[in-house]
């Protein structure tokens, strides 16, 4: 009875993980088409290190918290601006907890760190969502709130919904639009 419950178990992970990489495709595809492009192709981004004196308790897990996906516009001659996605799973703050696709809109004040930071800082969502001072109560309701939570950005607009909301490809097109809502030429369809 415990094997097949373990199974069950690592099944229903994979099948999360599984359900978020194809998420993040369809949103590439989509922000593709509207000129932005993923700052690492073919790698999507968790926290870093498990530790061999972690707890189930542990901020570490060897079950990831939150994978993320960054996004820079095509051929941009100054990089200061990026778009963000993390789906997060779980959270060690918060006991009960549904899983959320948080957006982030950054811009940067030294264009020439934006790529590095954007490697360095995969939490950077999470962090702004779930444990900055500005986010107080955050919930995933499609509301942004715009914070700076840490010195080398100016400012990131974050907001999220319920991973469940992400049904099918029409759920990812429109967050693909949420996202590039603001950063659009005029008359750009």
């Amino acid at each position: 009875m415990i094997n097949q419950s373990i199974q069950l178990s690592f099944r229903q992970v994979r099948a999360l993980v599984e359900h978020t990489l194809l998420l993040f495709k369809e949103l590439d595809q989509q922000l593709a088409n509207r000129g932005y492009e993923p700052t690492l192709p073919d790698v999507v981004q968790t926290e870093h290190g498990i530790s061999i004196h972690q707890t189930k308790d542990s901020a570490e897990s060897l079950v990831p918290h939150f994978l993320t996906r960054s996004y820079t516009r095509q051929n941009e001659k100054v990089l200061n601006h990026a778009l963000i996605v993390s789906v997060q799973y779980t959270h060690p703050l918060h006991e009960r907890f549904d899983p959320v696709v948080l957006v982030g809109d950054v811009m940067f004040k030294n264009p020439k760190q934006t790529t590095k930071l954007l490697l360095d800082k995969p939490w950077l969502l999470k962090y702004a969502a779930f444990e900055s001072t500005a986010a107080g109560s955050f919930e995933p309701t499609g509301k942004r709130f715009r914070t700076q939570p840490i010195e080398e950005i100016e400012s990131l607009d974050v907001w999220g919904h319920p991973f469940t909301d992400m049904r099918d490809v029409e759920d990812v097109k429109v967050l693909a639009e949420e996202m590039i809502k603001g950063h659009l030429e005029p008359g750009t369809p």
